[in-house]
């Protein structure tokens, strides 16, 4: 794959993306349907949304069966990820869930090597000893685990960061192929079919009891899909999806930080050790791989 340019504009936007995104636990812990059904109202809404909208500014490229074959991927991947994210917030604090599926950048490094022989430096491997040896020191320190290391909502969050990482790799590798347009599209069609699986294994209602929680369903849909990914979908198919995962770390500060004014949690001094070590363990990830991209 060519070097992308680095550019000032699609890093400020996808800042800004991972900010929207970080909206995302905030709108489903304030849902009044389970988180599958919830994330499935979120894709739909949004898809009929841009699909009204590039019908009739003429936007939507009608795709051969191999071509939605090939779009599908993200929009699968992505599905999978909010479908286990959502999940993981029933089952642990906001601010875990999302701090672990943001560990995402790692496995980009990794997948990247795996599937793609994006080889690995000295500083890379650093950093992953480091960023978990964060996410243990994080864990350890959380008093609802009851000497348990991982909660089955942090290992579901852990989960989700691999189709994370899968959903900024393929996104990366199809923006030539594909324009951000229809890659917003096709990736909101195609990842409400996660959540029409999930979906079928909840007992929680199906639809909302007030005006309100399909007011919930719609900002998801505006602020989080249609905005925030449409900025984060713009920025991958301008920079390295190394660079681009590492500056998603603004999702867990919005989440962790509106999740402690809307729902009272706090870190303790322990886990906010375990924080910076790992922030500080994907920022090195996202370093060395910048410096591969000024070496190559």
């Amino acid at each position: 794959m060519s070097t992308k340019r680095l550019d000032i504009v699609p890093i400020i936007l996808t800042c800004i993306g991972g900010c929207l995104i970080g909206l995302a636990p905030i709108f489903v812990r304030f849902s009044e349907v389970g988180p599958s059904f919830t994330g499935f109202y979120r894709f739909l809404i949004a898809t009929i949304l841009i699909f009204a909208y590039g019908f009739f500014t003429k936007k939507i490229k009608y795709l051969s069966f191999k071509e939605l074959a090939i779009i599908s991927i993200p929009g699968l991947c992505f599905g999978t990820d909010i479908a286990l994210w959502h999940s993981s917030i029933i089952f642990t604090s906001i601010a875990h869930a999302t701090l672990f599926v943001n560990t995402a950048p790692l496995y980009v490094c990794i997948l990247g090597y795996l599937l793609f022989k994006d080889k690995l430096n000295n500083l890379f491997l650093i950093s992953l000893l480091i960023s978990l040896l964060g996410v243990y020191v994080l864990v350890s320190n959380n008093p609802n685990f009851l000497g348990s290391y991982l909660s089955f909502g942090d290992l579901l969050a852990l989960l989700a960061a691999f189709f994370y990482a899968g959903y900024l790799l393929s996104i990366n590798k199809l923006s030539d192929k594909f324009n951000t347009f229809n890659l917003i599209f096709y990736s909101s069609l195609f990842a409400c079919i996660p959540f029409g699986v999930a979906s079928l294994f909840e007992l929680d209602n199906a639809i909302p009891y007030s005006i309100f929680g399909w007011f919930n369903f719609l900002g998801q849909a505006i602020f989080v899909q249609i905005l925030g990914q449409g900025l984060v979908i713009y920025g991958l198919s301008k920079i390295r999806p190394q660079l681009s995962s590492l500056l998603l770390l603004f999702q867990p500060i919005t989440a962790t930080i509106l999740g402690a004014y809307f729902f009272s949690e706090t870190l303790l001094i322990g886990q906010l050790i375990g924080v910076i070590i790992l922030l500080l363990g994907i920022y090195l990830a996202g370093l060395s791989e910048r410096l591969r991209e000024i070496n190559d």
